[in-house]
Formats: C-alpha cells, sequence, structure tokens
C-alpha cells in the first residue's frame, strides 16, 4: 500500500504546471510554422489585394509605394523576411515583379508577377518545387491564382532568374 502512495504522490507531483506555464505553452502550440505564414501571404493574401483593391495595390507597387507590403509581410512573418522583398515594375508599368527571400520549402515563390490586362489583373507565381532525380534541372513550378481563388498550374521551370520568369509569363501570357 505505501508503494501505491508513493507513486501517486510523484505522479501527481510531475503532472502539475502552473497556470502560467500552461498559457505559454498553448501560445506556443498555436503559433503557425514559418512555412504556413509565407504560404498565407504569397498565396492567399496578395491575390486577394490584387484582385480586390481596385487596382490600388498594384498602383501602389507601380509607384514604388511599398508600406502595405512591408508592413503586412513584417505582422505575419518577420522584419527580416519583409526587408528582403524588392519589387521592379516592368513592361511599361503594365506589371510588377514582387523577388523574395530564397524560397526555403516547396511552394515558397520565388517571384510573384502581376499584370495588368485593360481593368483586370493577372497574378503569376514562381514557386519552388521538389527535385524527382538527383540532377534533375527543374528548379520550380509557374503558377496562377484566379480572382476565383483557384489556383493554376502552368508547368515546371528549370530558371531561376527574374528576367527569365518575366520574359516567360509575359510572352506566353501577357
Amino acid at each position: 500500500m505505501r508503494f501505491w502512495i508513493i507513486l501517486l504522490v510523484g505522479l501527481l507531483a510531475s503532472c502539475t504546471t502552473t497556470q502560467q506555464e500552461s498559457q505559454a505553452n498553448k501560445e506556443t502550440n498555436q503559433e503557425l510554422p514559418d512555412s504556413k505564414k509565407v504560404y498565407f501571404f504569397q498565396h492567399r493574401l496578395l491575390p486577394e489585394w490584387t484582385f480586390t483593391s481596385n487596382g490600388n495595390f498594384f498602383n501602389d507597387l507601380v509607384q514604388g509605394d511599398l508600406t502595405k507590403l512591408k508592413a503586412a509581410a513584417t505582422d505575419i512573418i518577420s522584419k527580416d523576411y519583409a526587408n528582403m522583398i524588392k519589387t521592379e515594375v516592368v513592361n511599361n508599368q503594365h506589371a510588377v515583379l514582387i523577388a523574395f527571400p530564397q524560397p526555403r520549402g516547396m511552394a515558397d515563390c520565388f517571384y510573384i508577377l502581376i499584370v495588368k490586362k485593360n481593368d483586370d489583373f493577372a497574378f503569376y507565381t514562381y514557386e519552388k518545387t521538389m527535385s524527382f532525380e538527383q540532377n534533375d534541372p527543374v528548379r520550380g513550378v509557374v503558377g496562377m491564382w484566379s480572382k476565383e481563388g483557384s489556383h493554376g498550374n502552368l508547368g515546371p521551370r528549370t530558371y531561376t532568374s527574374a528576367s527569365d520568369f518575366i520574359q516567360d509569363v509575359l510572352s506566353n501570357n501577357g
């Protein structure tokens, strides 16, 4: 009997935590991994802004106003990540390239190209993809988001440069 009492006391002592420890554990468990934050930012938030801001987001980028873009990246991911985001106006101000830090996970974007087509926009991504062989030349896949929220896959590519992505998208889709 004495053995069971000692065992019970030992188990109870090891199971008790303070309320502060319990709250800290809940907050830690609720923290999203960076990969999900990056995906949300690149694949959900930026397309939404592109298609629902009546051109305001695109116009801000064309004018070099990255305030909204960098503030969101800072809030969602990190200040360091936001500081590494660059933009470039291309195609006589009918397109804007957004360049991101080196992708870490699959579906993280190297680049996004937003193309203005009359009063509408097209939203293209160049995303990191997996290699299927040891010497696989494929580095990424071109994708696109529609204003309805669907994602299209335009196929694998072997390049990594922004200029190749821009030329590819504009010559095939722009």
